[in-house]
């Protein structure tokens, strides 16, 4: 594959490591093809799926619990995260550090917008968790951070 971009989208793409992290290397790419290949896959497949449809609809309860109002506006079908929209006038980079200053890890939207985005937004991981008991804390930890960065 190969990528061209140039400016403001450089820039961006430059910030979430696409740029430098792009190219996967042969070894790594036989080893994943052998994976792939084996008869154990489509049950792992499953399995994963599972799980991750049980931590998103987990960090969507929460939110939708903790932070009445919040605008999620797309639960994916499956993936990794959910992406917030941000009240008018949030700033979503306040938001992060409010977030980490409480224990929780969540990513500013803007570096994934190719063009201005439509208003702020945060990405959450539900992926990389040890469970939903994790889930709910992080998501009560940030209504904590929402507070303090007046996001709410």
């Amino acid at each position: 594959g190969a990528l061209a971009a140039r400016g403001p989208v450089l820039e961006r793409l430059r910030a979430i490591q696409v740029v430098d992290t792009f190219f996967v290397p042969r070894p790594l790419q036989e080893a994943a093809l052998e994976l792939v290949g084996s008869p154990a896959w489509p049950r792992h497949l499953r399995a994963v799926s599972a799980e991750l449809r049980l931590r998103r609809e987990a960090m969507t309860g929460a939110l939708l619990t903790e932070l009445p109002g919040v605008a999620l506006p797309h639960i994916p079908s499956g993936g990794y995260h959910l992406w917030l929209r941000l009240p008018d006038g949030t700033d979503e980079a306040a938001l992060t550090a409010a977030a980490l200053r409480a224990g929780v890890a969540l990513t500013p939207g803007r570096p994934y917008f190719s063009a201005e985005p439509p208003a702020a937004h945060v990405r959450l991981s539900f992926a990389a968790v040890a469970g939903t008991g994790e889930i709910a804390e992080g998501v009560r930890r940030l209504r904590a951070a929402w507070a303090e960065a007046g996001a709410g």
